[in-house]
């Protein structure tokens, strides 16, 4: 495919009232690209601490278990989905270039290394973490380089490969098979990337979630994930806990 052809059918046409950029493909792997580049700056911040002298606090330990695990369960769901449903309906057309599932296995054993190094780690002194979180920080930047190169490689050949042999209603076909095997937290990470609630609804709409949804499941868990996980995100980032929001009350009048 020329550059004519890939901008052509990577465009909104006739059978795709979206651009590329915005399929579901694509965002999801926004969504791991945006995790992948968090932990980044959260195991950087973890590990200047460490080496400044500071002791690794039971909240970071708390937040890189946590932040680690949904990582490492986001990615393997989004792989399996591929394996198991996406790549096999492309196939009713088109052949799926091996690589684009080869590459699984050795991101899978990076991201192993990534979990386990993450969940090894305990509340202690400088001197008997540092070394573990240097690993971790390692480890994390060869998973962030070598899947951000596979990512890429399935939207320059992937995606405009799927575009051009099929139309959005029927890639829809997987797209629900898909989404109705995710939870609300799952779309909450999905949409994570997005920054307006205008954003996040267009992209839950094209892959099929009914308005109503939306408001009652969805939206609660995108503001669910913001004040759990995304907050952990940025408290490691900071290297200190984030004071959570005050909540609203209510006010009282005197009669």
């Amino acid at each position: 495919m020329n550059q004519a052809e890939f901008d052509a059918v990577m465009t909104a046409n006739a059978n795709w009232a979206w651009p590329g950029s915005l399929d579901g493909w694509k965002l999801s792997h926004d969504a791991i690209r945006f995790d992948m580049d968090n932990l980044a700056a959260g195991f950087s911040k973890t590990k200047e601490m460490l080496a400044s002298g500071k002791p690794l606090a039971g909240w970071q330990v708390t937040a890189i278990h946590a932040v680690t695990k949904h990582f490492y369960h986001e990615v393997r769901m989004h792989h399996d989905h591929e394996e198991d449903i996406f790549f096999p309906y492309l196939e009713k057309k088109v052949k799926v270039p091996p690589k684009m599932s080869s590459d699984h296995k050795s991101l899978v054993e990076l991201l192993d290394r990534v979990r386990d190094l993450a969940l090894s780690l305990k509340p202690g002194a400088p001197e008997a973490c540092l070394s573990t979180v240097e690993e971790l920080h390692s480890a994390l930047l060869q998973l962030r380089k070598d899947m951000k190169e596979h990512l890429e490689e399935e939207e320059i050949i992937g995606l405009p490969l799927m575009r051009k042999n099929f139309t959005s209603k029927e890639i829809l076909i997987p797209e629900k098979e898909l989404v109705a095997d995710l939870k609300p937290s799952d779309m909450a990470w999905f949409l994570r990337p997005m920054k307006t609630v205008e954003e996040k609804r267009q992209a839950m709409s094209r892959v099929g979630i009914p308005d109503l949804i939306q408001t009652l499941v969805m939206m609660p868990a995108v503001r669910k994930d913001e004040a759990g996980l995304v907050r952990m995100y940025r408290e490691l980032a900071a290297g200190e806990p984030i004071a959570p929001p005050a909540k609203k009350g209510f006010l009282c009048f005197a009669a």
